[in-house]
């Protein structure tokens, strides 16, 4: 068994990419963690798990993932190792949008829009070698993935070359959400500064569900020294909706109804040894 892990120590910073050219804002610097734990390689039954956790020094941001795998190996010439990967994602200050607004001098002409993002994904990874021959292999490859993303507490920062934000309906102006027929939001109404001169604005629900399955089989053959032959089959899924939840259920249910896209390949090279 082996133990490795690291620390990192990343004070807060001035970045100016976070507005994506605007203004230069101040990051709030994080301290992160990482460990991992691993089997021994050699074993019939291995395995390995590891996690980190990050959190940020001047607001409540935070991440946090962990992973497991179990690797078999029942045959000398077959390997088969899955796990799940698990990570969540707190982002105070997430850019959304930029609009225009001269009544925004200290900020260019423009009001960068962010929100706190809640943000989940989750994996599952299944790997299959198989060696028929030394000239003969089969690799297989399966990837669900899911992931969800809710956005609320739309701001904006106060003064450039600062990490303080003032919220839209709180702090500042208003908020105020625009639902469908279903009920179901599709926008906000931003009035940055109530009575004030700055223009209304609308700002489209940012909240997505994204799924996606991703498979590939390869078979490899080796038919004179030097020279192979791959043929290959990968089958991707993908959806999404605007829930902003994560539902396990419901979006597990939902990858497998998504129209798979397969494609079929066959790839050769030849040693011509000159």
């Amino acid at each position: 068994m082996s133990l490795s892990g690291f620390v990192i120590n990343h004070p807060p910073t001035y970045d100016a990419l976070r507005t994506r050219g605007g203004v230069v804002v101040k990051n709030s610097g994080y301290n992160f963690y990482s460990v991992n734990v691993n089997g021994d390689s050699r074993d019939r039954v291995s395995w390995d798990f590891g996690g980190s956790h990050g959190r940020d020094i001047a607001d409540n941001g935070w991440n946090g993932d962990g992973y497991a795998d179990l690797i078999f190996k029942p045959l000398v010439n077959l390997r088969v190792s899955f796990g799940p990967s698990y990570s969540r994602n707190i982002e105070p200050n997430q850019y959304v949008v930029t609009v225009n607004d001269a009544t925004a001098p200290q900020f260019g002409g423009v009001r960068n829009v962010f929100a706190r993002l809640d943000q989940h994904s989750l994996s599952m990874n299944t790997r299959i070698n198989a060696t028929f021959t030394p000239n003969l292999t089969l690799e297989l490859f399966a990837q669900p993935f899911l992931a969800s993303g809710a956005y609320d507490e739309l701001k904006q920062y106060a003064t450039p070359r600062t990490n303080s934000t003032l919220t839209y309906g709180v702090d500042i102006g208003t908020s105020t959400p625009v639902k469908d027929a279903s009920g179901q939001i599709v926008s906000y109404r931003i009035d940055p500064d109530n009575t004030g001169p700055a223009a209304s604005f609308d700002v489209g629900n940012p909240d997505f569900n994204v799924r996606s399955l991703r498979g590939t089989a390869v078979l490899r053959w080796e038919y004179r020294p030097g020279s192979t032959m791959f043929f290959v089959w990968t089958q991707e899924r993908s959806g999404s909706e605007a829930y902003g939840n994560f539902d396990f259920n419901r979006d597990k249910s939902a990858l497998f109804r998504d129209r798979p896209v397969n494609v079929f390949q066959i790839k050769a090279s030849y040693w011509l040894g000159i």
